[in-house]
């Protein structure tokens, strides 16, 4: 798949009707151990943000700054558009992204997480 816009992702959000939930760190790495074997396989690293299917929504660390929520929901909508893409494509798009936005771009995120 291409490397996605904000528009794509932004749309990509609307449409899957996922809700955002701000939850505590230590509850968000509990729940990974249950996530499929990929984010299982991150769990090494800080785990930020996760993508809940089952439950239509996207769990964000609660403790993160306004702006980190904002980037850590940038990195999992990108997982949302492309499930295949690798761990590091995403991060390294996810940087990208976050340098390349405008401030109402940042802003909507920055709102959707606050």
């Amino acid at each position: 798949m291409s490397t996605p816009t904000f528009s794509q992702l932004k749309r990509t959000f609307i449409e899957s009707g996922y809700e955002i939930r701000l939850i505590p760190t230590r509850k968000l790495e509990g729940m990974a151990l249950d996530a499929p074997a990929e984010v299982k396989r991150h769990l090494d690293s800080n785990i930020m943000g996760l993508i809940m299917p089952d439950e239509d929504a996207i769990g964000i660390a609660s403790e993160l700054s306004v702006d980190e929520r904002a980037t850590t929901l940038l990195h999992e909508l990108i997982h949302l558009y492309d499930e295949e893409m690798a761990e590091e494509e995403v991060e390294e798009l996810t940087l990208e992204m976050e340098a390349s936005m405008n401030g109402n771009q940042f802003g909507f995120l920055q709102f959707l997480v606050s």
